[in-house]
């Protein structure tokens, strides 16, 4: 505590009032004045928005102990979570789709000032353009089905509307959807530790939630693409993760990995079962936490060896024993090893599409078998094989191990009380 005191004396006026901000609706939020937040228009509350902000806080909050360099990067975070807080609580279109434009712009600042990388410029080109030309087709239908005004999310239909990939477009770009998902692999790898955390614990999951929000209101239309979108998630996770395999760069690995498992959840929304809407959820937090520790680690190797290339980490498991337990353990969650939760959720969404016909089933199969295959291969690789002697061996900061424990914490408290956190959805 006197440590995190005296981190945060160190920010500016800035920084402090947006944490004060964020600390006061988390109040408003945990504390039973949703009768107050609801009687606001454009603000509402169910438990599908106060899992995603809870996520939200809980990922602020390692993101923040996870900094090498907080003081600097602090501003572009808590702008970040306070436009998520908001984003996650809209009832409102047209403020939702605001909120979900503006969290780019920090987003976007973080890559581009914080990052070393000389590309760094090219990935925000291609995070920039990837997201504003997905998100344009959704404002112009959103201006024009609502008359240049907005509707609410909830018990709103859009009927006689022919062609809802304009609304579920820019959703599947943040997801994002096979097809689509070149600019993350991109912004993962030039982005700072603090930018590829957030966009694998959050920024990813926005993405998501708008598709359960947006679905509704589309009714029988989006039965038109229902299983276009179920064929191209479940086989986008079978080439991501096949890529996977194939990659060198150990956190572009990690990146085509959240392409994968994104594809499941594409899959399992689709379904337009209940199940399959609990599982999309609950892979979502499971890959949030597990995926963001994930690139904490290769950061941390990255630090003691000044290399992201596979071909350099063999034999880990005797230079750097508990940085290679903590990696076993996370890349087991990762590759949804029991009894974690992301094994939960992958059962739970080959259940949502138990309807599906028998070849479709099979590449559903095979995609979660290569999803795990991509994890037990990069844990061989570096942590056994020839040992390299020219690797440093000096001991990481003893800080790096309460961040991971605290990734590890909600996994397993979830993990193990699983069926009480689905009966809120």
């Amino acid at each position: 505590m006197p440590m995190m005191f005296m981190l945060f004396m160190k920010f500016d006026f800035l920084s402090v009032l947006t944490l004060s901000s964020i600390i006061f609706t988390t109040f408003i939020l945990m504390f039973s004045f949703t009768q107050i937040l609801s009687s606001f228009s454009f603000f509402f509350y169910d438990m599908l928005s106060f899992s995603m902000i809870i996520l939200t806080l809980i990922s602020f909050i390692l993101i923040m102990l996870s900094s090498f360099n907080p003081k600097t990067t602090f501003p572009f975070i808590s702008c970040i979570c306070a436009t998520l807080l908001i984003c996650f609580s809209a009832s409102n279109t047209i403020l939702f789709y605001i909120m979900f434009e503006t969290v780019l712009i920090p987003t976007l600042l973080i890559i581009t000032m914080e990052s070393k990388s000389p590309e760094r410029l090219q990935a925000g080109i291609y995070l920039l353009l990837y997201t504003i030309f997905g998100s344009l087709p959704l404002l112009i239908g959103l201006l024009w089905y609502s008359n240049f005004s907005s509707f609410p999310f909830i018990n709103s239909t859009l009927p006689n509307f022919n062609y809802p990939l304009v609304f579920l477009l820019a959703f599947l770009v943040k997801l994002p959807m096979f097809f689509m998902h070149l600019w993350l692999p991109k912004a993962h790898v030039e982005a700072p530790l603090e930018g590829s955390m957030i966009l694998a614990a959050i920024l990813l999951k926005l993405g998501g939630y708008g598709m359960i929000r947006i679905i509704p209101t589309l009714l029988l239309n989006f039965y038109s693409i229902k299983f276009l979108l179920i064929s191209i998630g479940i086989s986008g996770a079978i080439f991501t993760s096949l890529n996977c395999i194939r990659q060198k760069d150990i956190k572009a690995l990690i990146a085509y990995s959240s392409v994968a498992h994104m594809g499941l959840v594409i899959a399992a929304i689709s379904s337009l079962k209940p199940i399959g809407i609990s599982s999309a959820i609950l892979m979502m937090i499971a890959h949030g936490l597990s995926s963001s520790s994930l690139f904490f680690l290769v950061t941390i190797l990255y630090n003691q060896t000044h290399s992201r290339n596979i071909m350099v980490f063999k034999s880990l498991i005797i230079l750097f024993p508990n940085i290679t337990l903590w990696l076993f353990i996370f890349l087991a969650i990762n590759f949804s090893a029991p009894p974690s939760f992301n094994m939960i959720s992958e059962t739970m969404i080959i259940s949502s599409l138990s309807h599906l016909d028998i070849l479709n089933l099979i590449i559903l199969f095979l995609a979660i078998m290569f999803t795990a295959t991509f994890s037990v291969v990069l844990y061989a690789n570096i942590s056994h094989n020839i040992s390299h002697s020219h690797l440093p061996t000096h001991n990481p900061p003893h800080k790096i191990f309460l961040s991971l424990s605290l990734h590890a914490i909600p996994i397993i408290l979830i993990s193990t009380k699983t069926e009480n956190f689905m009966m809120l959805f």
